[in-house]
């Protein structure tokens, strides 16, 4: 028996690997196809459920055909409150790839990138490009989801080395973000594009009732975006921001003023100044008022804080404290330790109500004022 069975094995082993082989095969192409496989570009052009065209750094054209080869669909039964479609519409299901058609060629590659995106119902808005600004700048490839009422979640995607490659979202230490892979965008002009491969993000943000927009700076070759800026703008100003600096480039400004002891925008005012030599480089407070601990000149953006009180000023009076009205910034606690870190105290004022967060660097101090927990939009930063 066991002579018979050794005879025919090399005849089993050979049908074996051609039923293992065959049914790889099948289930493989079943199911998705190869990366680095070619198809013709008149076949995924009857294949693909959307196509964009899309440049790369070097302005070299190519068209992303997005297919999936075990696509289902269903008639919508009811109205799609959050993609405007109407019952009717057609909702497709798959595991939809890409593959890139080179200017100038006949067949396009498929890609190895993982799209994430498994519905897509048509006519469709979700999904879109983002044009560049500069000639060194790629196209921005845009995959979006239901992210909440506010915004969707959004994927960007570029072409670099021939390859359509997924761009992954840094802070500005170059930490990956919590939703490392995507960003909320709102669904309206969410994404723009600005010179110098800068991209900017915009939502409606209602746990502040404001818009946030923050902006980035596409590295091309780490396939990353890495967040530069942010920043709240009021509801009654729905429009991108156009003029003025966010929340980081301020921030940095407050921090440098305070290690120099200056008033912000004004290095020639300093803390210690005597008041005789203030009044030189200043033009007359718009009032004068006496705090707890000295008398203060009041300008519309600021308050000069000085060592005695308005009654008893004289020539040897000197600059004690900056007084910075910064409501109009639009600056939370939250934004403040993300840019600058850890404060070194953050608590209740007892002595004068609200909440306190301080920074010291070296002999200055740098501080913020909110009202409460709920209430925590800064309306005053302090420099002494």
């Amino acid at each position: 028996m066991h002579s018979r069975f050794r005879n025919r094995t090399p005849l089993y082993v050979l049908l074996l690997a051609i039923l293992f082989a065959g049914l790889w095969a099948t289930t493989f192409s079943d199911t998705a196809e190869a990366k680095g496989e070619r198809i013709p570009a008149e076949e995924l052009k009857k294949m693909s459920r959307l196509s964009f065209t899309l440049k790369d750094a070097y302005q070299t054209q190519y068209t992303v055909y997005i297919f999936a080869k075990d696509e289902d669909s269903t008639i919508l039964s009811e109205e799609d409150y959050w993609t405007g479609n109407q019952i009717g519409d057609v909702n497709y299901t798959g595991t939809y790839q890409a593959a890139l058609v080179k200017k100038g060629t006949s067949y396009g590659i498929v890609q190895s990138v993982n799209l994430d995106l498994h519905s897509i119902t048509m006519p469709q808005t979700w999904h879109y490009t983002v044009k560049s600004k500069d000639a060194g700048t790629p196209d921005m490839l845009v995959i979006t989801e239901w992210g909440s009422s506010n915004f969707n979640l959004a994927k960007t995607f570029i072409i670099r080395s021939g390859e359509l490659q997924r761009l992954k979202f840094v802070d500005h230490k170059g930490k990956q973000m919590e939703n490392g892979y995507g960003y909320p965008a709102g669904r309206d002009e969410g994404i723009r594009m600005l010179s110098d491969a800068q991209v900017q993000f915009r939502f409606y943000n209602n746990t502040v009732f404001k818009y946030e927009v923050s902006t980035f700076k596409l590295n091309v070759s780490q396939s990353k975006l890495h967040l530069t800026e942010s920043r709240y703008v009021n509801i009654d100003q729905p429009g991108w921001p156009n003029s003025g600096i966010g929340d980081h480039a301020y921030l940095e400004s407050l921090k440098s003023a305070a290690k120099q002891g200056i008033l912000p925008g004004q290095p020639g005012i300093k803390l210690g100044m005597k008041h005789s030599a203030l009044q030189s480089l200043l033009k007359k407070a718009r009032s004068r008022e006496n705090g707890e601990w000295g008398g203060y000149y009041i300008y519309p953006h600021y308050a000069i804080g000085f060592t005695d009180y308005v009654h008893e000023l004289n020539k040897n009076s000197r600059i004690m404290v900056f007084n910075l009205f910064v409501e109009e910034r639009n600056l939370y606690p939250d934004t403040v330790k993300f840019w600058l870190g850890k404060p070194k105290y953050e608590g209740f004022n007892e002595a004068e109500g609200g909440y306190d967060m301080i920074y010291k660097f070296g002999d200055r101090t740098l501080s913020f004022h909110y009202a409460d927990e709920f209430e925590d939009q800064i309306y005053l930063a302090t420099i002494y």
